[in-house]
């Protein structure tokens, strides 16, 4: 029996977490994406469409620039 591993990364980028608040207190929440937002990457690459997909990295919001969210 053949078994198949797939191991990939995911940069969820500035996500608006409680954890998020409490490192950037003087961030504004409505700027970020929510957990449910950048969900469909993560069920993509769980799913048999992604069966491919290996040693790869994805960015779960690749327009957004890293730190504070302004």
């Amino acid at each position: 029996k053949s078994r198949h591993l797939r191991v990939n990364c995911i940069n969820p980028g500035g996500t608006r977490t409680q954890m998020r608040a409490s490192a950037f207190p003087n961030e504004d929440k409505n700027k970020l994406k929510t957990p449910a937002d950048i969900m469909p990457l993560y069920l993509y690459l769980m799913g048999d469409d992604s069966r491919r997909k290996t040693g790869m990295s994805f960015d779960a919001q690749p327009n957004r620039k890293p730190g504070a969210a302004e």
